[in-house]
């Protein structure tokens, strides 16, 4: 079976950016640094196919500009709203701890529903080494299938390093997102387990975004190329 996070790439399509030299280390519990929301931040993402080596490969194949267009309270916090947000993250919200974001739920398919949370998702904790970013009650019902379990996403802080971008140093730091369904799915009267964990890489860059998210993936018969995908932001403007 291949792998579910697709779904989680929709979490963090929101943010994103650019690379050069880098020095590892490990990653402390308490950090300190600036996520930018502002109204007319905007970022360019470009999208790639990773190789076996889980590097970019090739051309971008799809670029996209999103931009944050107003400031409001939304479901009791501070929140910041995206004019494009074609994968699902509509409103991103912070305060000391964390990083928060809210899918807009209400214009997900039926589908989407059973896979997101209509609540804030704990995107980054900044006092936390291991953290839930959602957990989901998942209850599917159609003609000829069904399915029922939990879909639980935790994030994992892997290290920090600097990057030079646009000839500025910038620390950047990487968290994995581990998300994990645990069920059971009847299929033409047929019951499987589902047991299943994916893994998506994500990096965030001081006073930035988002780095970048890679989501390895692997070849099958009928894909023999697929090692996944990379989504990295060229151009940005901070207000």
């Amino acid at each position: 079976m291949k792998k579910i996070s697709g779904f989680v790439i929709a979490i963090t399509y929101l943010l994103l950016v650019s690379c050069s030299e880098e020095t590892p280390s490990t990653p402390s519990k308490v950090e300190s640094f600036d996520f930018p929301l502002a109204i007319g931040n905007e970022w360019t993402m470009n999208f790639y196919d990773l190789d076996e080596n889980n590097d970019p490969t090739g051309e971008a194949y799809f670029t996209d500009t999103y931009t944050v267009t107003h400031k409001l309270t939304y479901r009791e916090k501070e929140a910041y709203e995206v004019d494009n947000y074609v994968l699902q993250i509509k409103y991103l919200s912070k305060d000391n701890n964390a990083i928060f974001g809210h899918v807009d739920y209400e214009s997900l398919s039926s589908d989407g529903k059973n896979y997101f949370p209509d609540d804030w998702m704990t995107f980054y904790s900044f006092s936390q080494d291991e953290w839930q970013i959602y957990t989901k009650q998942i209850k599917v019902e159609q003609e000829e299938y069904t399915a029922s379990g939990t879909m639980t996403m935790t994030g994992k802080k892997t290290r920090s390093f600097s990057k030079e971008i646009n000839g500025k140093t910038v620390k950047i730091y990487e968290f994995i997102g581990i998300l994990n369904a645990v069920g059971s799915e009847i299929r033409n009267g047929i019951e499987t387990e589902i047991n299943q964990k994916d893994t998506t890489y994500f990096a965030i860059a001081d006073s930035i975004g988002l780095y970048y998210v890679k989501e390895p993936d692997y070849p099958t018969e009928i894909d023999p190329t697929d090692y996944g995908r990379m989504y990295l932001l060229g151009e940005y403007s901070i207000k």
